[in-house]
This record gives structure tokens, sequence and C-alpha cells, in this order.
């Protein structure tokens, strides 16, 4: 009993690293002596282990190395040198192990402690910019809007950012930390799915459409949370953010985010709302000389066109009762008929 108390101490020495030449020597015969069976070192090393003070790392990944390392342990028919290379390896195994997560420990810690800082991305007029948020979801910003976001989010807890204008986003899935967008008073809730959300401050309506998952859509007045929607692929739903008035209505899914790829789709859409679209993914600006113009309705679908090719295609909607003038450097637009066909 008292040997094995002996080479129990010699072995915590040794994969502490504090362990003599004389020490290993006695911790080597003992293991190298045909005597001493496997299972006794099996015991020994697993006491060890068992009893070391650090915190371990309990991943299934680490789990099953360690498997490995007591199999190799237990074979019979290894040789005495193979038993004294598999004890070094062994051990040298789980003081990297330890160390490393010591290391990891430590920095995570440090990490923890940091203040949370937030981050703005504001795009211009005309501009499309993709971004990884720490989280590893991902967004697609449009022209002419602004996503702020935490520096890192804290898992367990809300994922809280703030969008002004449109983006297509992708989030990553994470049950304990729901994924909110804030537009004003209009909130967007998810733990993973991928869905558009349009929110321009100066605009009359904002909308959320979802392409896969489940998004929750719910109304902040004043503190006060109210649920709109629980909305499912092919659903959009639209708010007014001046009256706080809703509706869901249908969408394709493959033109939820079909901005992203230059494909810019309207449905009974009227002139007014199509134009100020298209002034923020072409960087121009329209000048309706007959605010009758505007509220003419139109279906049409714009993909990889120039402005010069998207007004071309106005007029022929209109039957030739719109006509336009683009200027030299094609940033002003002039319009102007006597109304719709």
């Amino acid at each position: 009993m008292k040997e094995n108390r002996d080479i129990n101490r010699l072995f915590k020495l040794y994969l502490e690293g504090k362990a003599n030449v004389q020490q290993k020597d006695i911790l080597f015969q003992y293991l190298a002596d045909s005597k001493n069976k496997d299972n006794e070192f099996y015991d020994l090393m697993k006491e060890a282990w068992q009893k070391e003070a650090r915190q371990r790392d309990e991943t299934p990944e680490a789990a099953a190395g360690l498997e490995q390392i007591w199999g190799k342990l237990q074979q019979k028919e290894e040789k005495k040198v193979q038993r004294y290379q598999v004890l070094k390896y062994a051990a040298s195994i789980v003081f990297v192990l330890s160390s490393a997560l010591g290391w990891y420990s430590y920095k995570n810690q440090q990490i923890q402690e940091m203040p949370i800082g937030m981050i703005s991305k504001a795009t211009q007029i005309g501009e499309k910019v993709k971004m990884i948020l720490p989280d590893s979801s991902i967004v697609y910003l449009s022209g002419g809007s602004k996503l702020t976001w935490p520096s890192r989010f804290v898992k367990g807890s809300k994922r809280n950012i703030i969008l002004a204008g449109e983006a297509f986003f992708e989030v990553k899935r994470d049950v304990s930390s729901p994924f909110i967008i804030h537009s004003g008073k209009m909130q967007t809730q998810v733990l993973g799915t991928s869905f558009n959300v349009y929110a321009y401050p100066a605009d009359k309506e904002f909308s959320v459409a979802v392409k896969t998952g489940k998004v929750r859509v719910s109304e902040n007045n004043g503190g006060k949370i109210t649920r709109l929607s629980l909305l499912t692929p092919g659903m959009k739903l639209i708010y007014n953010a001046h009256n706080g008035k809703h509706a869901v209505n249908t969408e394709r899914v493959e033109e939820v985010n079909s901005w992203v790829n230059n494909k810019f789709v309207f449905r009974d859409k009227s002139l007014a709302v199509i134009l100020n679209q298209l002034e923020r993914y072409y960087n121009v600006n329209f000048d309706l000389q007959n605010v009758k113009l505007g509220q003419c309705r139109f279906n049409a679908t714009f993909y990889n066109k120039s402005i010069k090719d998207v007004m071309e295609q106005v007029r022929i909607m209109s039957g030739n009762h719109i006509k336009y003038k683009i200027n030299n450097n094609n940033k002003k637009i002039a319009l102007w008929g006597e109304g719709c066909q």
C-alpha cells in the first residue's frame, strides 16, 4: 500500500514537471517491472488525474483523446519500452492540455472583463456591403443604411442591434441568445434564420420578409411590447411607422433578398415608391415634375440593368406617357408626362 502511495506521489510530481532524475528512474523501473499489472497503473493514473486541482477540458474531443491513451496503456502485449514511451506521451498530453486550458481560461476571462462598446457602419447611397457580426451572423447592408451592434455578444444574453435602412440577415442560430433588430418602434426577433428588414426612418412603411425560419415582429411603444405577428417563409409584414398599423402579405421566397444580387422587384407599387427605392440603389436623384405621375402603379423587375435601361423600361410600361431625361453624369433624372396608360 505504501509503495502505491509513493508511486502515486512520484507520478503526480512527474505530471507537474517537478520530478528529478532519480525520481523518474524509480517511477519508470516500477512501470517496467512485469509484476506490476497494467490495470494497477491505469488506476493510479486515473486517480492522479481525478485529484488534479486544475480545471480540465471536459469536451467530448478531449475525453475521446484521453480514452485512447487509457486503451493504449491497457494493452497486455506491449513491450516494456513501449510502456515507458506511452507514459511519457500520456503525461505530455495531460500537461499540454492543462497548460492550454489555463491559457484559454485566462484569455477568456480577459475578454469577458473587457467593456462592450458599440460599433456602427453606415453605407452611402448606391453602396452595398456584406458584413460578419461577432456571432458569425452575416448582414448585407443596402445603400443609405446604418447598422449598430455591440463589439461582442454575451452568451445567454440578447443580441441587440439597431437598423436604420435596409438589410438582409443570415443569423447564426443560438437558442440561448435571441437576435433582436430595433428599427424605430418595430422589433424583429429571431433565434437563427434569414430575412429582410426594410426600415428607412424617412419612409412611412417598414417591412419584414422571411426567407427561412421563423421571425417574430413586435412593436415597442414606450416600453410596452405588443406582438404583431409570427412570420414564416414567404410571409411579409408591412408596418406603418406613423400610426402603428400593420398587415401581413405573401412574398415569393426567392424575391426576399433579390436586391442583394442586383435584382429589384416591385409588385403593384406606385411610381413614387419605386423611384424612392431606386434612388438608394442607384445613387441618383429623381425630379418628378408632375406629381400625378407618382400615383401610377406598376409591376416591374429590373435585373442587372443600368439606370438608363431602367428608365427606358418605365417609359415603355407607361405606354410612352412618361418621358425622362438623364443629365450627363447620370446623377439627376427628370420625369414628366400627362399620366399613366
